[in-house]
């Protein structure tokens, strides 16, 4: 990191660390200053958008066939941007098999899947909290494979010097804060997160807290993902979100170059609008893909209902048709134990979906045998969008 490039910074200051290097430890939320007008424009829309969502979000009657296929697009996205590669198709036979069919990668972002769902489920119970995101890096870091390194310890905070962007921290682009200057940073996020209302919109506040947490880096492996993480339970906390709907690392992977820049504009010049207006936009983004993927998951349900009410097919196979929005991969024994039926009744409603092309079988699996559902595969994917 180019110490000249950060000497004059107005969101942070300069504090030496290992091998003769300098980091960088940005000054506690909020900034002192920011231009509204240049962010008016870009709220407004950010604003219209989301609440489109969450007016879908009410209408809804079950919101998991449209959160799931939203967090697996996450996950693999997220995961993506961080070297963790793997596909909606691995990812979903890998949760139809609880990760036994699962590659290392599939099933770190597997673990993602459950820290998210796990986190977002824990703030019915508990405010969002230094607590709450140790538990869910705990939880994305559990038996990673070896080659992340010694120093990844799930759910503790680093106790080494990290750094962005090069193997020796001489090359590095970005020194974060060192351990205990992060765990001060750390500290004042959380203050800054629970503070009193002080008119500042929750959409601009979630660009704050994103980039403190970003720069402050408290991990040694796993801040993107955390980070981004981050975002979805602060707005849920904050009920800017009647449902957790709004997932922006597919549109953040899209525009990865100018996301990274766009922070470290931040911390080099305090360009705070021009990362707030980007986030906004990727917001309002991915408001809109959600839409549109709300809209294709309604006509695809439509369109089995339809099939199936004509086929004059029980009440329960149309349960089965609903869990395969949330679970497109199933085994007969996950539907009987989905629906409260028996073996054969469970084997019944698969053989259906199979004659109506709604299920094919997965080839080579067998103890369980696996059925996919292709066509929501493809809306998952994107492919439909």
């Amino acid at each position: 990191m180019k110490r000249e490039d950060f000497q004059a910074s107005a969101t942070g200051s300069l504090v030496p660390t290992e091998r003769g290097q300098w980091a960088f430890v940005p000054i506690p939320l909020p900034p002192a200053m920011l231009d509204h007008a240049r962010l008016s424009k870009p709220l407004s829309e950010t604003a219209e958008a989301i609440g489109e969502l969450n007016g879908i979000g009410r209408t809804i009657p079950n919101p998991y066939l449209l959160i799931r296929p939203l967090q697996r697009r996450e996950v693999i996205s997220s995961s993506s941007m961080e070297g963790t590669f793997t596909t909606v198709d691995a990812l979903v036979l890998a949760e139809a098999s609880d990760g036994d069919r699962s590659t290392p990668d599939t099933r770190e972002v597997l673990n993602y899947m459950e820290a998210l769902s796990a986190a977002i489920a824990s703030l019915d119970k508990l405010p969002l909290s230094l607590r709450t995101l140790r538990d869910a890096h705990a939880t994305l870091l559990r038996q990673v494979r070896r080659d992340r390194g010694a120093n990844v310890r799930p759910g503790e905070f680093k106790q080494h010097q990290n750094y962005i962007g090069a193997y020796e921290i001489e090359k590095a682009r970005f020194v974060p804060p060192p351990p205990r200057e992060a765990l001060e940073c750390l500290d004042a996020l959380e203050r800054y997160i629970h503070r009193d209302e002080d008119g500042l919109d929750t959409l601009i506040d979630a660009a704050l807290i994103h980039y403190q947490f970003e720069t402050i880096h408290p991990f040694a492996d796993g801040n993107g993902r955390v980070g981004r993480m981050l975002i979805i339970l602060h707005l849920y906390m904050r009920r800017k979100l009647i449902q957790p709907l709004l997932y922006l690392s597919p549109v953040f992977e899209a525009r990865k170059d100018e996301y990274i820049d766009r922070m470290m504009a931040v911390s080099r010049d305090g360009d705070w609008e021009g990362w707030i207006v980007f986030f906004l936009n990727v917001m309002r983004d991915s408001a809109r893909q959600a839409i549109v993927l709300a809209d294709n998951i309604g006509a695809l349900q439509k369109n089995y209902r339809e099939r199936l009410q004509r086929a004059r097919n029980s009440a329960n196979l149309l349960l089965a048709v609903e869990y395969l929005f949330e679970r497109p991969a199933i085994t007969v024994t996950s539907l009987m134990n989905r629906l409260g039926v028996s073996y054969p009744a469970a084997k019944a409603y698969v053989d259906v979906l199979l004659r109506e092309n709604i299920l094919v079988e997965v080839p080579g699996t067998s103890n369980p045998k696996l059925f996919l559902a292709p066509e929501i595969m493809k809306i998952i994917s994107g492919s439909q969008d």
